[in-house]
């Protein structure tokens, strides 16, 4: 076992200098620890009032942080933790280190305090931020990772923090032990069961919907059949709707040939992996730019932000391609959109005849992508009812304006007409009047 994987046990210097004139030295605490656990020791650190402590071994730790120490007849408790970072008042209080990752650093902490209220629990430290280390030596850089963690009370029995949440608008992921693990199960895409895959299947093909034998889905025969009409469902690179479409998008100022290689591209950038970064750039269609991004990797910044890129790539989308713009505006308010593919998190889970004749809550997709459509079809269709509005209303107020044009005109012909007569009027007395003379 590497010593540097095996985290310090702490000790306050306070605590065991009870004698001002005769201060414990480093030799004599080694010589102490030393009796304990023999020559496990590694390190012995002081730094201000803290020591820090590090074995070989991790029974030689817990023994330490079980039974503690005689030091000149005192009984000594180790901390499991920095009490100065953690909070920690007594070598018997264990706080939970807890670590939030996948917010980008501007998000505020007080932001992260609402979050720690809304799953009531209790800081015991304040909220630290955590640095880069040296992948061989384990060694601490300047440089933050963006991550931040920080010291709660520790939960009560068979208790445990959910591990994806939302903070600011964000999804975050929330670590600490004790926390389930998540363990990716095998899943046999022939018998639809868990224990297997379907190399290895021996079963009768069954439906992915039902998981009885004997039909597929969309099949009259299963439970959950149901024509969907107000659907439109699309798939592969022919349908515009598909981001396998061929098109010209331009993203983030790079070039690219279709809204899957625009995603897939922004994931490897996004992943640290710029050489299949190019690579995707360069693949002739969408599927082979698909393929080249399915073997990266993802990171925690990548899952939690994917669905928010792939919204922007459709909105861009709907911008550059006047064809697929379209197809937004004209279809109908009440109409759902569905990609008919397998992939179970951007469409149905279903072919396309699978999805028309299968109740929607019943589909094993979540049809991530159908959605955002649809939100981007909304947005497009509140502004053409917008533009429709500002037209009449541009005519009425025209129409106003050559009304008060005619009006101010017929009063200004009124004034002539009146000033003419009264001209006339003054003439005619005069006349009149030399003419008596």
């Amino acid at each position: 076992m590497d010593d540097r994987t095996i985290k310090p046990l702490y000790l306050k210097n306070s605590d065991i200098q009870v004698c001002e004139s005769k201060r414990i030295t480093d030799y004599e605490l080694m010589d102490y620890l030393s009796r304990c656990i023999g020559d496990s020791l590694h390190c012995l650190q002081l730094d201000r009032n803290l020591w820090r402590i590090y074995v070989k071994d991790r029974d030689s730790r817990n023994k330490l942080l079980n039974e503690g120490l005689d030091i000149q007849n005192i009984a000594v408790s180790f901390y499991d933790t920095n009490p100065y970072s953690s909070g920690a008042t007594d070598a018997n209080q264990r706080p939970l280190k807890l670590r939030i990752s996948g917010l980008p650093l501007s998000v505020d902490d007080s932001a992260i305090h609402e979050l720690l209220i809304k799953l009531e629990v209790k800081l015991t430290s304040k909220i630290l931020y955590e640095k880069i280390r040296h992948p061989v030596t384990n060694k601490m850089t300047s440089v933050l990772n963006g991550n931040r963690f920080m010291y709660i009370e520790p939960l009560p029995e068979g208790r445990s923090l959910p591990r994806v949440n939302n903070c600011a608008g964000l999804r975050c992921l929330l670590f600490h032990y004790g926390q389930p693990k998540v363990e990716r199960k095998l899943l046999c895409t022939n018998c639809w069961k868990t224990d297997h895959t379907r190399s290895n299947c021996k079963n009768e093909p069954c439906c992915k919907v039902c998981k009885d034998p004997g039909h597929s889905p969309g099949d009259e025969k299963c439970p959950f059949y149901e024509h969907q009409k107000e659907i439109t469902p699309f798939s592969g690179a022919t349908d515009v709707l598909s981001n396998f479409f061929p098109c010209s998008m331009d993203l983030y100022g790079v070039q690219h040939k279709s809204a899957e290689h625009a995603f897939q591209y922004t994931k490897a950038v996004r992943c640290g992996d710029l050489n299949a970064a190019n690579s995707i750039k360069d693949a002739k269609d969408a599927l082979s730019a698909k393929r080249i991004g399915d073997k990266i990797k993802p990171n925690e910044q990548w899952i939690s932000t994917k669905s928010k890129v792939m919204e922007e790539i459709v909105e861009n989308k709907c911008v550059q391609v006047p064809m697929f713009k379209e197809k937004l505006r004209s279809a109908k308010r009440n109409t759902l959109f569905v990609e008919t593919s397998h992939n179970d998190e951007w469409g149905s889970g279903l072919d396309r005849e699978g999805t028309l004749y299968t109740k929607k809550n019943h589909w094993p997709g979540k049809n991530t992508l159908g959605s955002i459509i649809g939100k981007v079809a909304d947005k497009v269709r509140k502004r053409k009812k917008s533009d429709q509005w500002s037209k009449p209303k541009q005519k009425q107020l025209s129409k106003e304006t050559t009304n008060q044009r005619d009006i101010v005109k017929m009063l200004r012909d009124l004034r002539a007409t009146s000033d003419s007569d009264s001209v006339t009027s003054g003439q005619n007395d005069d006349t009149e009047y030399d003419s008596s003379d």
